[in-house]
């Protein structure tokens, strides 16, 4: 993917939220009812809280992962930088939440990691996810072939010279503070 042919997309917290709350009613609305939601870390931590919030779901745990630098520039494969946490139960039902899944390493890696666990259900969830990706998650929202930017990466984007166009002025003018920190 060459960073030049790659499209951004800007996802403000109001598009986010909407997205969030109609994964939820899918979730919901499958009568899936989990009793965890894990967030894979970092782009999962947002959504999942969102989520988790909507379905009633009070307990919330994480997993780290790391994986992309930048669009078209990642590493050769996803590494786990935190194991679950809290460990899961084989009685937790869980709902794992990511931002997107693009080549899907990322989220097998989190089912792999999850099956060492021995839990009996467990599904995934992601607000988009890539055609290209080896893994469809459960649940998503939308596939895209877009570069996503999510409101809380303003800093990590701009660090990495990503441009992001066709903002709002309250966006412009949260972006020019962002580039006045960093």
């Amino acid at each position: 993917m060459a960073r030049d042919k790659t499209r951004i997309r800007y996802v403000d917290w109001k598009t986010l939220h909407r997205l969030a709350a109609e994964l939820a009613k899918k979730i919901h609305l499958d009568d899936y009812k989990p009793n965890i939601v894990y967030a894979v870390l970092k782009g999962g931590l947002i959504p999942a809280r969102i989520i988790g919030d909507l379905l009633g779901v009070e307990e919330i745990g994480v997993l780290g992962v790391k994986f992309y630098y930048s669009p078209g520039m990642k590493r050769h494969k996803p590494v786990l930088t935190i194991p679950p946490t809290p460990p899961p139960r084989r009685d937790h039902r869980i709902l794992v939440i990511d931002d997107i899944i693009d080549s899907g390493k990322t989220m097998q890696l989190v089912i792999d990691e999850i099956n060492r666990y021995d839990v009996e259900v467990f599904r995934t969830a992601s607000i988009y996810y890539k055609p290209w990706s080896i893994y469809k998650p459960d649940y998503y929202i939308e596939e895209t072939r877009d570069w996503v930017i999510y409101p809380w990466e303003l800093g990590e984007s701009l660090r990495k010279g990503i441009i992001i166009k066709d903002l709002d002025d309250a966006t412009i003018d949260i972006l020019d503070m962002v580039e006045s920190i960093i």
